[in-house]
């Protein structure tokens, strides 16, 4: 028994002595081929290293020593904001615009809560050109309203459609009319007439001895002015010696006023036209229109407008109400 483990021992010894051997070998060879895996390198000369970064370390040192900025807070009602409120800011040629408050504005002359509470592209240039709901009216036109901006970004919430009616044009449909003679009968002269000369005398009387209405009236028909009554009258003149200012006062029975003749002195009574034009969305042309006429706008035929008064650079209009009769006055400007 003894024996038995004696032997078993003896093999122990030899394996492990044959293991020990192994690895020592093993561990040689590694050692003669370090050599030639292990490479060294020569160490660069400092110019090669570039020069050194003297500016960013000076730039470093300034911001570790300088205070930091404070932070300035947005001013509201001459209140600093809170920073844990949001604010929106918009940066506009090195200015700062809060589109919480009015002023400055940030796209003249639409107010910075118009702009903010209808949702429009504020950081477009040209937000006010824009028409968002389609109905023919720009921002800066829904906001230009009156009495009170419109919402632009409902087409049934714009402003009125006479906003988009323009005079193109006065037309002068020309009516001269001159005293020529202070002898009786008084030559009167009417070149824009198909008879261009009349005698009138406004004393005369016919056979039963009334007022003789045929040698009285002239112009047009002959029925369009009425003689009333002729005054002789002169004054001095420095090169003839004496000028006559002869005067006719005539009727003008289609306009409803009287006028004075003066002796050799044109007098133009022009009846006036007006050419508008609708635009909106397409240009529409609207026939001319004389003073006291009427017209409709294309595509909003219920309502008539009639011609009050045709200036050189404006017209009147006015809404008629269902009876006829003026509901106001509008002016529309020549553009």
């Amino acid at each position: 028994m003894q024996k038995g483990k004696s032997n078993y021992e003896r093999v122990i010894l030899i394996l492990s002595a044959l293991v020990a051997v192994g690895l020592s070998a093993w561990l040689i060879f590694m050692s003669l081929g370090f050599s030639s895996s292990v490479e060294t390198s020569t160490p660069k000369k400092g110019a090669e290293l570039g020069a050194a970064p003297i500016k960013s370390v000076e730039d470093a040192i300034t911001r570790a020593i300088t205070d930091p900025k404070p932070w300035v807070a947005v001013v509201r009602a001459n209140k600093p904001v809170p920073l844990n409120k949001s604010v929106l800011l918009v940066l506009k040629d090195e200015q700062t615009y809060d589109l919480f408050l009015d002023d400055p504005q940030l796209r003249p002359p639409m107010s910075n809560s118009f702009i903010r509470n209808n949702e429009l592209e504020f950081l477009s240039p040209n937000v006010g050109d824009l028409d968002p709901d389609n109905d023919g009216f720009s921002n800066v036109e829904e906001f230009s309203a009156k009495p009170a901006s419109t919402n632009p970004k409902d087409a049934q919430s714009h402003p009125p459609i006479t906003d988009k009616l323009f005079m193109v044009q006065r037309i002068s449909n020309d009516y001269r009319i001159t005293l020529r003679s202070p002898s009786t009968p008084h030559q009167v002269a009417t070149p824009d007439d198909k008879r261009k000369n009349w005698f009138v005398d406004p004393n005369a009387m016919d056979a039963s001895g009334q007022p003789d209405a045929k040698a009285r009236s002239f112009g047009k028909d002959g029925s369009r002015f009425k003689a009333v009554k002729f005054e002789r009258k002169a004054i001095p003149d420095p090169t003839v010696g004496e000028r006559d200012v002869s005067e006719l006062t005539v009727e003008d029975i289609v306009r409803g006023n009287t006028l004075v003749l003066v002796m050799g002195k044109e007098q133009n009574l022009a009846d006036y036209e007006v050419k508008f034009q609708f635009r909106l969305k397409v240009v529409a042309d609207i026939p001319p229109v004389k003073k006291g006429g009427t017209f409709r706008i294309p595509g909003h035929e219920s309502t008539t407008y009639k011609v009050i008064d045709i200036l050189e650079d404006s017209a009147v209009i006015s809404p008629l109400k269902a009876d006829g009769t003026p509901d106001g006055e509008l002016v529309v400007k020549k553009g």
